[in-house]
């Protein structure tokens, strides 16, 4: 049984113990781990796990407000969790069950009942999804390779076309559009190998997929050299804006660093805007999901607006911005449909909180 199992607690140890029981007759098994809520709850987005096993009992966000917050979530409302406590336990049992746990485990762990009671929530959920997919069969009919359709739909979207059968048109608020561009890449890519060209874009574009998963973001597709992403549709962090401008830096340093080792030297180009977009697949017959309307163009429109290893961003922005960053005023730009705009770049992140947050100018910047 290929089951993926994610287990949390903030004790590194508690989560090795865990897994070795849940994998002693299963070792193909697939464990993810967390060490604390927040974690746990970006962890069952991205993997969709087929069973959760939580203690109660972490810092910052315990196991039950964890609980919580998945059964909210539309992406992870199903997923079947089993909660560990032994602190109080004859209090909590109840307030668990009526928050849709699956089950309840009493610490210390006994290894042989944690390991059959898993093994029955495991069961008990693979014919959960079996039923739903039986449901839901006609309308996946034509949808016979899923590995091709997770290489061009984002997880989420995919989640719900296996679900709903398909991606109805839907306005997402306040947004930031993420626009990366390889610079120069037709000139260097131009006495490139085939092969070279695309270990050198598989490279890259993990590299990015594997920031902006840390920062709330969601990659929506590539074309060509272009990377395009969104911060804040699938998940609402606190700050959408520092979120998405911590993933564009990211993606910057991890260019630079690539640069040190690598024999082909990149440099690239980021454009963020932010706004309302709207997401959709373009036709019936047509599954891409694609993303329009004016924060998607302004987006790409600053990013060509930018210097070679710059982070171009918008003035709705840079107010959000401008307590962790030190921000570069730019001179204003004419911008196709919009007139004269105020641009500015992200220089560096701020060491201390008490370091001027101001912008500060550089007219030489363009």
């Amino acid at each position: 049984m290929g089951n993926t199992i994610l287990i949390v607690d903030n004790s590194p140890l508690e989560v090795e113990l865990i897994s070795a029981i849940v994998t002693k007759d299963e070792p193909f098994r697939t464990i993810v781990a967390a060490y604390d809520g927040e974690e746990a709850c970006r962890q069952a987005v991205r993997h969709q796990p087929d069973l959760i096993i939580m203690s109660w009992e972490m810092s910052k966000i315990n196991g039950l407000e964890v609980l919580k917050v998945l059964k909210k979530n539309d992406l992870t409302k199903d997923l079947p969790v089993i909660l560990l406590s032994g602190v109080d336990y004859s209090r909590k049992i109840e307030k668990a069950f009526a928050e849709g746990v699956a089950d309840f485990i009493i610490k210390p762990v006994n290894s042989d009942e944690l390991a059959a009671r898993a093994n029955a929530v495991l069961d008990n959920y693979a014919n959960f999804k079996s039923l739903k997919d039986q449901t839901n069969q006609l309308t996946l009919a034509n949808l016979k390779n899923e590995r091709i359709l997770k290489s061009i739909l984002p997880w989420p979207i995919l989640t719900r076309i296996k679900e709903y059968g398909s991606i109805p048109p839907k306005r997402y608020k306040d947004c930031v559009a993420i626009f990366v561009d390889m610079v120069d890449f037709t000139t260097k890519t131009g006495k490139m190998s085939p092969a070279v060209l695309l270990r050198e874009l598989h490279e890259l574009f993990n590299g990015f997929d594997h920031v902006i998963d840390q920062h709330y973001c969601t990659r929506i597709k590539t074309v060509g050299d272009a990377y395009i992403a969104v911060c804040g549709m699938f998940y609402t962090p606190k700050n959408i804006g520092l979120e998405a401008a911590s993933a564009a830096v990211k993606i910057r340093d991890y260019v630079i660093d690539r640069n040190k080792t690598s024999e082909v030297q990149w440099e690239i180009k980021i454009g963020l805007y932010n706004g309302d977009i709207i997401g959709s697949s373009v036709s019936q017959s047509n599954l891409n999901f694609d993303i329009f309307g004016e924060t998607v163009n302004m987006a790409s429109r600053f990013q060509n607006m930018c210097e070679p290893m710059q982070i171009n961003v918008s003035e709705g922005l840079c107010k959000s911005l401008s307590e962790s960053y030190k921000l570069i005023t730019r001179v204003p730009r004419k911008v196709k449909g919009k007139g004269v705009m105020p641009m500015y770049y992200i220089h560096r992140p701020l060491k201390d909180k008490k370091e001027e947050p101001e912008m500060f100018p550089a007219p030489s910047l363009q």
